[in-house]
């Protein structure tokens, strides 16, 4: 009744070549992923721009203060991001630019520029155009002896504070305002 199927080897050579391809297809991502992990890349979009600060630096207990002296008070439960600006005192054109770049920053967050501060430590430049999130603020001795690495001629110091009156990242001076944009639009979507 059943007759015995004939020995084939080029059909076996074919099935394993087979099952050796689609094992082949499940262990080379994982082999690669090992790989670049064990390297150290990391995809571009993934990164921070600024510097990420460790440990981060409590701002919560510095008694700051608006440029008109009323006092500023950190709203944990608005869950408000701050770029801190601390402009030397040679500052000039780049404050200008600057300030026009954060100006474009804040507008890019759309619906989520309520949950932007601009605190800019000192002098506002005479040419700069104001903006409902850019917050004049009282040069602090105590803030800026916490900031680190603040630039103390040309161009300004850019820091971040997330919600919790935490100094979190810092940007090199003469800083791109579009990688500022990057990694705000990155932390306020979460």
């Amino acid at each position: 009744m059943n007759a015995p199927v004939p020995f084939d080897p080029a059909l076996r050579r074919r099935n394993r070549i087979l099952l050796v391809l689609l094992i082949l297809c499940f262990v080379l991502p994982l082999l690669a992923a090992v790989a670049l992990q064990q390297s150290g890349w990391r995809p571009e979009h993934t990164r921070n721009r600024g510097t990420l600060l460790q440990p981060p630096v409590a701002l919560a207990d510095l008694p700051l203060r608006h440029a008109d002296g009323r006092e500023y008070r950190y709203a944990p439960q608005e869950q408000r991001w701050q770029i801190v600006v601390v402009p030397p005192a040679d500052c000039g054109q780049a404050c200008v630019d600057l300030l026009a770049g954060l100006h474009k920053v804040w507008q890019l967050q759309g619906r989520r520029a309520d949950r932007l501060q601009v605190l800019w430590f000192g002098p506002l430049p005479p040419s700069a155009e104001s903006f409902r999130a850019l917050i004049p603020m009282h040069p602090e001795p105590q803030l800026e002896a916490l900031l680190p690495q603040l630039a103390r001629s040309g161009a300004p110091s850019v820091y971040l504070v997330d919600p919790r009156a935490f100094l979190v990242m810092r940007y090199a001076p003469g800083v791109d305002p579009g990688d500022v944009r990057a990694d705000i639009t990155q932390l306020l979507k979460s």
